[in-house]
């Protein structure tokens, strides 16, 4: 029953991605990331994004400024069960990842 568990922690304990910085018109740009409720849902996802977009603009010599932010939790279901001759057991339930958009440009 432990191992179930873990292995269910385990798929949703560190995953954050992002979709990489996307250039859009007008001199925006453009960054969605994910993040699994180990990695703050949400929340950790507007934090990946914005480090992201932090990162981008100092490589232009500036800072991302922020036009328009959208958010969304992302519910997830997981469900793990263990059979051994002695018996068995299962466990699992339902995780709130995150995801956010952003909108941004850079300025010196």
């Amino acid at each position: 029953m432990k191992s179930a568990i873990l292995v269910v922690i385990l798929l949703f304990a560190g995953c954050a991605t992002t979709s990489g910085v996307m250039e859009a018109e007008g001199g925006t740009y453009l960054i969605s990331a994910r993040a699994a409720p180990a990695r703050g849902g949400t929340a950790g996802a507007n934090a990946i994004a914005y480090e992201e977009a932090q990162k981008f603009c100092a490589t232009k010599g500036g800072r991302a400024i922020v036009i328009d932010a959208k958010e969304r939790d992302v519910y997830q279901s997981a469900a793990a069960v263990s059979v051994s001759p002695s018996g068995g057991g299962g466990g699992g339930g339902t995780f709130a990842a995150g995801s956010a958009n952003l909108r941004f440009r850079c300025e010196k």
